[in-house]
């Protein structure tokens, strides 16, 4: 998992959301895979019949047993001799601030490329993603557990991705899918696990009541 300074995170809000020209991006999705359990695909920069992640609720964990990890899915195009070289989806809790960490979307398909999607329509068409499909036949390109760290509460999960280019035919080097700079944002409520609270509740009234028969 790499990390991106505040810095450059802060740069990324004064560009905009999506960036045309001799390369670019689109049909750009976030997915989420609970306790190890089954990719759930958000729209960002698509429209499709998946929830949108701007404002969606992610759900409600127990911290101590629960876990959340992400990554990311898009399609890129390429012209005039630009090539792209990489895709990747940043992350980070919105109430710690701080940097973004990143999660690699490795490079999955060319359009005319066998089992391709088929809205890979022009010349330089890619798909890129972290979920198995294509080239990427690796296991699934996914982050750490997002909730380590953190305590009993509700958190925003703020998103953003990108591309890197050659910089071919005057394309920008780094490309920005991040909501016209507000990042997209989801949120999700972290419990304490019902049993435990149970223990420390009754543990907690038997402490009481010793101290009252001292």
């Amino acid at each position: 998992m790499k990390t991106i300074p505040l810095i450059l995170a802060a740069a990324v809000f004064t560009l905009p959301g999506i960036v045309r020209g001799s390369a670019g991006m689109y049909d750009q999705f976030v997915f989420t895979s609970a306790n190890g359990g089954a990719l759930v695909f958000y729209d960002t920069g698509a429209v499709t019949g998946n929830t949108d992640f701007q404002g969606a609720s992610l759900g409600t964990f127990n911290r101590f047993v629960d876990s959340l990890a992400l990554g990311g899915q898009q399609k890129s195009y390429k012209n005039n001799g630009t090539d792209v070289l990489s895709h990747t989806t940043w992350w980070r809790i919105a109430e710690l601030g701080g940097g973004f960490s990143g999660v690699t979307m490795p490079f999955q398909w060319n359009k005319g490329d066998a089992g391709a999607p088929p809205n890979l329509t022009n010349p330089g068409d890619q798909q890129w993603g972290g979920d198995t499909q294509g080239a990427n036949g690796n296991p699934v390109e996914i982050s750490g557990n997002v909730f380590t760290g953190l305590l009993n509460g509700t958190y925003t999960l703020e998103v953003y991705s990108q591309i890197t280019t050659d910089g071919g035919d005057g394309s920008p080097l780094v490309l920005y899918t991040n909501n016209g700079g507000a990042n997209f944002k989801a949120t999700f409520t972290l419990v304490p696990e019902p049993s435990r609270a149970l223990l420390l509740g009754f543990g907690a009234a038997g402490l009481a009541f010793r101290r009252r028969r001292q």
